[in-house]
């Protein structure tokens, strides 16, 4: 599979994920200098308007058919800041324009913070860097060793974990990066998310992260699903699961309001969003 996210941008599971990224770096805003290491970072932005991305439609049911209605109050700030994000795009009336999380959390760090991404696919590198300009520093890596090296930086680290899972061991590589991670800095601050096709393989993720991480560690597991339709056909993208592993105070709450209202605003009969701590 050769996986580009411009194909998926605004849909249901970036709006799940990016009302969470926005309200944890509001959570996080208090303390010392912040760095967050986006560990596949895409292309930063992408136009809605490129017919090989709007050919998917994922972007007209998801960011588009919220903004058309009323967002609800969890989803409320996200919805505002993506509509600022079309106005200074040029893009008054529509959605043509949205923010991947490198620009997301460019646009919401103080100064002081920092912002560090991986992509390496080629094209999307580039784009990326020449959305950065001189905000951020992203490197063409592997992400997992990048985060691992991260681990040593004095600063206060969130980690945003979000990979393509084309290959089949990206389970395992989040599982042993997060261990190496909190084994050097154990108050690092994590968010992850995966795709929700089956009950079997999340399940398995997640017994894994208990043996290997939460065993081993004083780390919490705070563990959200949206599920847009019941988990019948492991064949389609049922839903997203977004993990978080050291939340700050208030997170929990903000969380599961969120999973919450994108199940009911964008899912069909059957639709869930919950959160359980581990």
């Amino acid at each position: 599979m050769n996986y580009r996210h411009g194909y998926h941008a605004g849909n249901f599971a970036d709006l799940a994920k990016h009302a969470a990224v926005l309200a944890l770096l509001r959570a996080m805003r208090d303390g010392g200098p912040l760095l967050v290491v986006d560990t596949h970072a895409g292309a930063g932005a992408y136009d809605l308007s490129d017919a090989a991305f709007a050919r998917s439609k994922e972007a007209e049911a998801g960011v588009q058919t919220l903004l058309a209605g009323g967002a609800p109050d969890s989803l409320g700030p996200l919805a505002d800041y993506v509509r600022i994000k079309n106005a200074q795009a040029g893009f008054r009336g529509r959605i043509g324009f949205y923010p991947g999380s490198p620009m997301l959390a460019l646009d919401h760090l103080r100064a002081g913070d920092a912002w560090l991404g991986c992509e390496l696919r080629e094209d999307d590198f580039e784009a990326l860097r020449e959305r950065l300009g001189r905000r951020g520093e992203a490197v063409r890596k592997d992400g997992y060793k990048v985060a691992v090296a991260q681990a040593q930086d004095a600063r206060r680290l969130l980690y945003l974990i979000d990979p393509p899972f084309e290959r089949p061991d990206d389970y395992d590589r989040i599982t042993a990066g997060v261990h190496d991670i909190l084994t050097l800095r154990p108050d690092a601050v994590f968010l992850i998310w995966l795709p929700l096709k089956d009950l079997e393989t999340f399940d398995s993720w997640l017994r894994q992260m208990e043996r290997e991480v939460l065993d081993v560690s004083e780390a919490s597991l705070l563990v959200a699903e949206v599920r847009l339709r019941p988990l019948t056909n492991p064949m389609k993208m049922n839903g997203c699961a977004l993990a978080c592993l050291n939340a700050p105070e208030g997170f929990a709450a903000q969380l599961a309001a969120i999973v919450a209202d994108v199940a009911a605003v964008l899912g069909e009969d059957g639709a869930l969003g919950r959160t359980r701590l581990l």
